[in-house]
C-alpha cells in the first residue's frame, strides 16, 4: 500500500495517495496512534492493553483491542498485521511524521559532531517543519501525555540546536528572537540562556548578553541555590573577551523542496565570474529567490570564506525596505565585525576585499538600494534579485514562468508522480489555470497535499476566475497568498502607472496592442509607449512583440478587482478603437462590400495595406472575439453588433470559422437586442456563410439566407450596405435553388450598382454553378469573367482569389483542357493549404487529382486522392473520391 503517509502531529490520521482515511473513534484512533509510534515493529497485545487503560485495564480490554484492529483494518487493508506475538503497522518509519521529526534531529546531532553546521542547520529545519500541531491530538490513553511530554522536551533541544546552528553559520541575528522566548518559557535550563547570549554577543549587543547572565544567574540562585554550569560560565568568559578568529559566514536560506525547472538559467548563472553582479528579475511569485538560493548552493563550495544573505524587503507589507545603513550593519557583524565605523560601506569593502564570498541580496527595490551594498572585490560574486529591472553591471536572467511540461513537473514533484499520471489532462489544466506562475502551482498542490483535494476538485475550484486567487491563498502565509505577493508589487507603484495597470485588468484579451493601450489610458502612443515601458521594468506586464504586451492571467484578475471609476469610459473606448481598426482592415481585404459604420474612429490608427491588414486579423482576431464578448457583457450592444459584423471578413479571410461562429451568435443577439436590422441581417449572411463553408450545412445556410433577405428587403435599397448584402444573400439562395435566371439577375444587378467586388461573386458562382450542369465551355467564361473582375477590384483577397483559381481549373478540366487545368488547381490547393481551408483543400484535392490522373500523369495522384478522403465535405464528395481512388487503383495493378 504505497503511498500511506501517518499524521501524529496534529490530529492523528493517514492518508493514501492523498486522501484521507477514516480511523473510525478515538478507539481505533489511539490504537493506530501507538502503532504508529513503533512503525514496523511489532506491538505486543499487553503493551497496547497498558497504552489505552494503564494499569487497571477493564476485563474486555483484549477483545476490545480486537474489535479496534477490525476496524482499522477497514481502512488500511493488510497494512495492520496481526501475529501471536501482537500488531504491527507495516510502514516505513519514514512514513510517519512524528518519526521523521525525530530522525531530523538525530542526523543534525551526527553532522554538529562532526562540524557540519550547514548540514545539522539543514536536518533541524526540516524537522522542526514536521510539527504540525499538539502531538496525538485526538488520540487517548495513558500513553498519550507521556509521549507528549517527551516530545516537548525534545522540541526544545531541536529548537536549541538550530539555533546553535545558525550562530556556528554566521547568522546569529536570525535566533535572537527564538531564543529569548525559549529562555523565557524555561528559565532555569541553562543551555537557552548560553545560546542567547552567545548570538546577542555575535551580533553586537554585548550588553544585553551581559544582562541576560545576570537574571540566569540569579534565578538559578533563588530557585535552586546554585551558581551556573559549565555552559554558562564558558558563554561569560566568551563574552568578556574579544573574538580574533576570521568569522565565515554561511547564511544561505534552506532551498525549496521540490525545485523543478530552470536548467537554462541555472547555467546561465553560472556563466557568471567572480567580481560580477548577476541580476534576476521577474514578475511576484516567479521564483526568483527559489532559482538565486538554488544556484547559491550549487556554487557555494567556490567561495571559501563565506556566503551572506540580506532580505532586502523590497516588497513587504510587514516592513519597509532595509536600508543601506540596517544591511551594511548585518554584513558586518557576520563578517565579525564588532565595532561600527562611519564608513560602514568602506569597512565592509575592505573586509571583503582578498576574500572570496557570495553575496545574495534578496528582493531589492532598485538600483540605489544594491550599489553601496557591492563588494567590488575580485574574489567575490553578488547574485541580486529584484521585481524591477535593475541597471546594474552585470549579466541579466530576465526569469518567466514555467513552461507547461516543467509547471506540470512541479506539480508532479509536490503531489506525487503518481497521482498526476493518474489524470494527466487535469493537472495540465491545472498548470494553465495557474498560469504557470511557480508560487500559484505550490499553493495549489500544498492545498491538494492534505488529501482532500484531487486535482479535478482544484481544477474545478479554479474554473471560475472572479473566485480564483481566493483559492489560490493561505491565510496563515502572507508570503504563499498569490493575491497578497501581487499586492506588494501594486502598491508600490505611482498614481498613474497604477491606474494604468488597473485599465489593462479590463482588457478583454490575452494580447494587448499598442493602440488599445493608448485608447484604455486615453493617451497618444507616445505616452502609452513610456507608460508600458514603466510597467515592464517593473514586470507587471510582459512584451510579446513591438508594441503587443501580455498581462499574466492572474495578474489581469489581479488588476480587474481593484476599483477604478473610470473602467466602463475606457472600455468605450478600447471597443471604439478595435472597431475602427478591424474596420480599417475590412475595407483593405474586400473592399465594395458597404461601411458597418461611418463615424468608425481610433486616432492612434495608421494606414495599412492588404498583406499588414492580413496578418494582423490573423493575430488580433482572438483578442477582438474577446472585445466583442466583453462589449455585448457590459451592455454595447450596439457596438457589440457592429464590431461582430465587421470581424465576418476578417475570420473568412483568416479561416477562424469556429471563431465566427461564435462571434455571430453574439452579434445576433446584441442586435436583436437594439432592433438593429441592417446588422441583424448582416449577421444571418454571415452564419450562412459559415453553416455553408464550414459546417457544410447548406439546408441551415438557407434558411439564414433567406432570414437576411426577409430583413433587408424592408430596408433602404439605396443604402450600399442594404444593396450589397442583400445581392449576397440572394447569390448564395440562388446558388443552393440552382437557379441559373437569378444568378444572371445577380450579376446584372451587381453591374448596374458598379460594385465589382459583387459582380466578380456573382460570376463566380455562375461559373460554379454551370460546371455542376456540365456546361463546361460557358463555366469558364464565366470563371474567367470573375477572376478579371476580381483583379479590376485591387482585391487580392485570398479566399476569393482561391475561389477563382479553383473555378477556371474546374471549367477547365470539365472542357478537356488538362494541362491548363493542373496548374490552375495546383495554384489553388496552395492558396488553401496556405489558408488551412479543409474543405476547400479537398475539393482541390480531388479535381487535381482527376486532372492529373486524365492527362496520365500518374505520379502522387493515389496520394492526394487519399489526403482529400478524409476532407470530403458530404457524401456524394467521399463517394466520387473513393470511385477515382479504385479507377486509379486499378489502373496502376499488372494485368
Amino acid at each position: 500500500m504505497d503511498g500511506l503517509a501517518v499524521r501524529l502531529f496534529g490530529q492523528v490520521g493517514a492518508t493514501f495517495g492523498g486522501a484521507g482515511l477514516n480511523l473510525g473513534a478515538p478507539g481505533p484512533r489511539s490504537l493506530f496512534a501507538r502503532l504508529a509510534l513503533s512503525a514496523g515493529e511489532t506491538v505486543t497485545a499487553d503493551d497496547l492493553v497498558d497504552a489505552l487503560w494503564g494499569e487497571v485495564p477493564p476485563r474486555t480490554a483484549r477483545s476490545t483491542v480486537y474489535t479496534y484492529v477490525s476496524t482499522l483494518r477497514k481502512a488500511l487493508g493488510d497494512m495492520v498485521v496481526g501475529s501471536r506475538a501482537g500488531y504491527r503497522l507495516a510502514v516505513p518509519p519514514e512514513a510517519v511524521d512524528l518519526r521523521r521529526f525525530e530522525n531530523g534531529f538525530r542526523d543534525a546531532r551526527r553532522l554538529w559532531s562532526a562540524d557540519d553546521f550547514c548540514g545539522a542547520l539543514a536536518q533541524c529545519e526540516q524537522a522542526v517543519q514536521e510539527w504540525r500541531g499538539t502531538p496525538l491530538a485526538g488520540a487517548v490513553g495513558p500513553f498519550v501525555q507521556r509521549e507528549r511530554d517527551r516530545l516537548a522536551a525534545l522540541r526544545v533541544d531541536v529548537q536549541e540546536l538550530r539555533c546553535a546552528a545558525l550562530i556556528e553559520v554566521g547568522r546569529a541575528d536570525e535566533t535572537i528572537v527564538d531564543l529569548s522566548e525559549l529562555a523565557a518559557a524555561n528559565p532555569l535550563r541553562e543551555r537557552p540562556h548560553a545560546l542567547l547570549m552567545t548570538a546577542q554577543h555575535r551580533t553586537g549587543r554585548t550588553a544585553e548578553a551581559h544582562q541576560t547572565y545576570d537574571r540566569v544567574r540569579k534565578a538559578l540562585d533563588d530557585e535552586l541555590g546554585i551558581e551556573p554550569g559549565r555552559a554558562l560560565r564558558e558563554a561569560f568568559e566568551l563574552i568578556r573577551e574579544p573574538t580574533e578568529a576570521a568569522v565565515v559566514p554561511a547564511q544561505l536560506p534552506h532551498g525549496v523542496a521540490h525545485f523543478t525547472g530552470r536548467a537554462r538559467m541555472l547555467r546561465q548563472l553560472q556563466t557568471a565570474e567572480p567580481g560580477s553582479v548577476a541580476v534576476i528579475d521577474g514578475q511576484a511569485g516567479v521564483g526568483k529567490t527559489t532559482l538565486a538560493v538554488r544556484f547559491a548552493h550549487l556554487v557555494a563550495d567556490r567561495f571559501p570564506d563565506g556566503q551572506l544573505f540580506v532580505d532586502l524587503r523590497g516588497f513587504d507589507a510587514r516592513a519597509k525596505p532595509v536600508t543601506v545603513a540596517e544591511a551594511l550593519n548585518r554584513m558586518l557583524r557576520a563578517l565579525g565585525a564588532e565595532d561600527q565605523p562611519a564608513d560602514r560601506g568602506e569597512h565592509y569593502r575592505s573586509l571583503l576585499a582578498d576574500r572570496k564570498v557570495l553575496v545574495v541580496l534578496d528582493n531589492a527595490v532598485n538600483a540605489e538600494q544594491v550599489r553601496p551594498l557591492l563588494p567590488n572585490a575580485p574574489g567575490c560574486l553578488t547574485v541580486v534579485t529584484s521585481r524591477n529591472r535593475l541597471t546594474l553591471d552585470g549579466p541579466r536572467v530576465g526569469l518567466n514562468t514555467l513552461s507547461p511540461a516543467e509547471s506540470v513537473a512541479l506539480l508532479a514533484s509536490v503531489l506525487g508522480a503518481d497521482r498526476v499520471r493518474q489524470d494527466p489532462d487535469a493537472a495540465g489544466e491545472l498548470a494553465e489555470q495557474c498560469g504557470h506562475l511557480p508560487l500559484a502551482l505550490r499553493v495549489a498542490a500544498e492545498r491538494m497535499g492534505s488529501g482532500s483535494y484531487a486535482l479535478v476538485d482544484m481544477v474545478q475550484e479554479l474554473r471560475r476566475e472572479e473566485d480564483r486567487l481566493d483559492a489560490l491563498a493561505d491565510e496563515d502565509d502572507e508570503l504563499s497568498d498569490v493575491r497578497a505577493v501581487f499586492r506588494l508589487s501594486y502598491r508600490s507603484l505611482e498614481p498613474l502607472p497604477a491606474r494604468a495597470f488597473r485599465l489593462l485588468g479590463r482588457h478583454p484579451g490575452t494580447e494587448i496592442d499598442l493602440h488599445e493601450a493608448a485608447a484604455l489610458f486615453d493617451t497618444d502612443l507616445d505616452a502609452a509607449r513610456d507608460t508600458m515601458a514603466g510597467l515592464l521594468r517593473q514586470h507587471l506586464v510582459e512584451q510579446t512583440a513591438t508594441d503587443s504586451y501580455r498581462l499574466h492571467d492572474l495578474l489581469r484578475i489581479f488588476a480587474a478587482e481593484q476599483p477604478e471609476a473610470h473602467a466602463d469610459a475606457a472600455v468605450v473606448r478600447l471597443i471604439e478603437c478595435a472597431l475602427a481598426s478591424a474596420h480599417a482592415a475590412r475595407v483593405e481585404l474586400t473592399p465594395g462590400l458597404g461601411d458597418i459604420v461611418h463615424d468608425a474612429n481610433c486616432p492612434h490608427l495608421t494606414p495599412i495595406g492588404y498583406d499588414a491588414a492580413l496578418v494582423w486579423a490573423a493575430e488580433r482576431l482572438p483578442t477582438l472575439a474577446a472585445t466583442v464578448r466583453a462589449a455585448a457583457d457590459r451592455g454595447h450592444d450596439r457596438l457589440a453588433a457592429q464590431l461582430a459584423a465587421t470581424l465576418a471578413v476578417l475570420c473568412y479571410g483568416t479561416s477562424h470559422w469556429t471563431l465566427w461562429l461564435q462571434v455571430i451568435d453574439i452579434g445576433l443577439a446584441a442586435a436583436r437586442r437594439t432592433g438593429d436590422l441592417l446588422n441583424i441581417a448582416r449577421l444571418c449572411n454571415d452564419a450562412g456563410v459559415a453553416y455553408h463553408y464550414f459546417l457544410n450545412r447548406p439546408d441551415i445556410a438557407a434558411e439564414c439566407h433567406e432570414a437576411a433577405a426577409e430583413i433587408l428587403v424592408q430596408l433602404d435599397p439605396e443604402d450600399p450596405s442594404v444593396a450589397a448584402n442583400l445581392a449576397v444573400a440572394h447569390t448564395r439562395l440562388d446558388r443552393h435553388r440552382g437557379s441559373l435566371a437569378l444568378l444572371k439577375r445577380d450579376l446584372t444587378t451587381a453591374r448596374e450598382q458598379g460594385n465589382l467586388f459583387l459582380e466578380a461573386i456573382a460570376a463566380l458562382n455562375l461559373s460554379e454553378l454551370l460546371s455542376e450542369r456540365g456546361e463546361s465551355e460557358r463555366a469558364l467564361e464565366y470563371a474567367r469573367e470573375g477572376a478579371e473582375l476580381l483583379k479590376r477590384t485591387g482585391s487580392r483577397h485570398r479566399h476569393m482569389v482561391g475561389h477563382a483559381t479553383e473555378n477556371r481549373g474546374v471549367a477547365l478540366l470539365a472542357g478537356g483542357h488538362l494541362a491548363e487545368a493542373i496548374g490552375h488547381l495546383e495554384e489553388a490547393l496552395a492558396i488553401w493549404q496556405e489558408l488551412g481551408n479543409q474543405r476547400a483543400m479537398g475539393t482541390a484535392m480531388h479535381s487535381l487529382a482527376e486532372a492529373r490522373h486524365r492527362a496520365g500523369h500518374t505520379a502522387g495522384v493515389r496520394e492526394l486522392l487519399t489526403a482529400a478522403l478524409p476532407l470530403a465535405a458530404d457524401h456524394t464528395r467521399a463517394s466520387a473520391i473513393r470511385a477515382l481512388l479504385a479507377e486509379v487503383s486499378a489502373a496502376a495493378s499488372p494485368r
